[in-house]
């Protein structure tokens, strides 16, 4: 699997001020790289056909997922998107149906409270707006998406709510 590509939203020094409408353009960019970064490895990927070994592994790992859709770029690596539960999941394989890493959406009661707690006192003026729980190689981290009076936060957070800022973009 591709490494996921990580972009800095922040204006470079000596940038004058934005307008209203850059503003939205850059929280709308923002929000999409967040929540869509695991995917840009896939941009320029189709909507295809898995193999019965494709079908079989997500069978076996995920029974009763609905609305399954198959994409993949180098037809080495897949990506497998589907409701599961009432939730959007997406899940990612290798050409022999090992599953590699898992992304959802998640409410924010469902965080860790380790999390929950470390972020409530290191952020108490800021709301939480989108948590992805993203799933490889048994190790579970949390993207969290803060907002503030000034500022937008992604909080990178492991289950034991060891925390990094993992990007942050400025209101103006």
């Amino acid at each position: 699997m591709k490494p996921i590509k990580s972009t800095n939203l922040s204006a470079p020094k000596g940038a004058s001020r934005l307008s209203a409408g850059s503003i939205r353009r850059m929280l709308l960019l923002f929000v999409a790289t967040l929540l869509l970064s695991t995917q840009l490895t896939f941009a320029a990927t189709k909507e295809m056909e898995a193999t019965s070994k494709l079908k079989s592994a997500l069978s076996k790992e995920f029974a009763g997922a609905a609305d399954v859709k198959w994409y993949s770029e180098d037809n080495k690596t897949f990506m497998a998107k589907f409701t599961l539960k009432e939730r959007n999941v997406t899940a990612y394989f290798d050409e022999d149906g090992n599953l590699l890493a898992t992304r959802r959406y998640i409410a924010e009661e469902h965080l860790p409270l380790a999390v929950t707690k470390k972020l409530a006192k290191r952020y108490p003026t800021e709301a939480i707006r989108w948590v992805v729980e993203f799933e490889s190689e048994g190790a579970t981290v949390y993207y969290v998406t803060l907002e503030g009076a000034k500022t937008w936060k992604v909080i990178k957070a492991s289950a034991g709510g060891e925390m990094s800022v993992h990007q942050h973009l400025k209101k103006v």
